[in-house]
């Protein structure tokens, strides 16, 4: 292939991404290590009282006031601050304090168990915005994966052999709540589950009581959990159907005359030839899970189950804080291809015929 017709393919991709990735995660990384603030200065403000009499009594406050510029503007410094705003954001010295707390003793003096050290050191670093929302992001992935995984492998074969006719409908039914976006699919979970709710009514009604599914931590992080799955199984579903109908039959059907179980024939054979698929759903769940925000901003449970992304959000929202948001953002990616790094590594050997 010609050089110019090659770039006449490639020109536009590369433009592309450059344009939509590289200079935005460049201004973001520039970001991150700068900080702007508005220059102050103390000044000396009289004010006068009135008394009694006629009488009127001054005082003098020294109070900080924005130093202006020619326009009266209030003047903006902008400085490079290293990673100050990532030592803010991850705060390593709270998680050295944390980690090295001595919990040996209660406050009346009495020995602790093993098990009441690990929860107050689980309690104190959680209690850290930062590794709190890394700690539930972490679990949120490693949950799901497997899940999506396993649910996506059994849909897949179960719709492949069903009868043709009934593949279509099942196949459409099966991709709907991926069909449906992330944050109408997070609603209709959190209105499913409210205290007078169609579940929580229903339960009532068999007499279970009346049960809060919003009340704590673990009904709420079980539910996101619940709708992660719900969401994401279709995804894994539909490349792992588009696999089977490439899985050899000679294959099949000799391990069949060799008296092979259908348990052996997928063992064997379906699911070292689906590897390939397990590792690219793997690798793109990881990369959507590690980013969980739209149930974390649905179920208005930061307090309970915070993510990295929604950290971010709120730092930029709320702190108005547009450094410290991208050295948060920084710290995401960097903590993505960390995760990556092993998948990564496993599907390269694999190409390569070193596994």
């Amino acid at each position: 292939m010609k050089i110019k017709t090659f770039l006449a393919f490639v020109g536009p991709s590369v433009l592309a991404m450059v344009g939509l990735i590289a200079v935005p995660l460049i201004g973001v990384v520039y970001l991150s290590f700068h900080s702007s603030y508005v220059k102050t200065e103390i000044v000396e403000v009289k004010s006068s009282v009135p008394l009694f009499g006629g009488l009127t009594k001054t005082t003098v406050e020294k109070v900080p006031q924005p130093v202006l510029d020619e326009n009266g503007e209030p003047v903006k410094v902008w400085e490079y601050v290293g990673g100050r705003n990532f030592d803010t954001v991850a705060d390593p010295g709270g998680l050295v304090a944390a980690v090295s707390k001595d919990r040996s003793t209660t406050e009346d003096g009495q020995p602790t168990s093993f098990r009441q050290r690990m929860d107050g050191l689980y309690r104190d670093v959680t209690d850290i915005d930062f590794w709190g929302a890394l700690e539930f992001t972490l679990l949120y992935a490693f949950i799901t994966t497997p899940c999506i995984l396993v649910l996506g492998f059994l849909l897949a074969v179960l719709v492949n052999s069903v009868v043709q006719w009934i593949r279509g409908p099942l196949i459409f039914a099966t991709l709907l709540p991926f069909i449906i976006t992330p944050v109408v699919g997070s609603l209709s979970i959190y209105w499913l589950f409210l205290d007078n709710a169609l579940v929580a009514s229903l339960l009532e009604q068999f007499g279970a009581g009346k049960i809060y599914f919003l009340k704590d931590a673990i009904s709420i992080r079980t539910l996101i959990v619940l709708y992660g799955v719900w969401h994401v199984t279709p995804f894994a579903f539909v490349i792992l159907y588009a696999g089977l109908q490439t899985v050899p039959q000679d294959a099949l059907q000799a391990a069949m005359v060799d008296g092979a179980t259908y348990w052996q024939r997928i063992r064997y054979i379906i699911i070292p030839h689906l590897r390939a698929l397990f590792s690219f759903i793997i690798l793109i769940h990881l990369m959507d899970a590690y980013r969980i925000f739209e149930p974390v901003l649905v179920f208005g449970s930061n307090l309970f189950a915070n993510s990295l992304q929604y950290l971010t959000y709120y730092i930029l929202n709320f702190e108005d804080n547009y450094y410290k948001a991208a050295a948060s953002a920084i710290l995401t990616v960097i903590g993505i291809c960390i995760l990556l790094l092993p998948v990564l590594r496993r599907t390269y050997r694999e190409q390569k015929g070193v596994a």
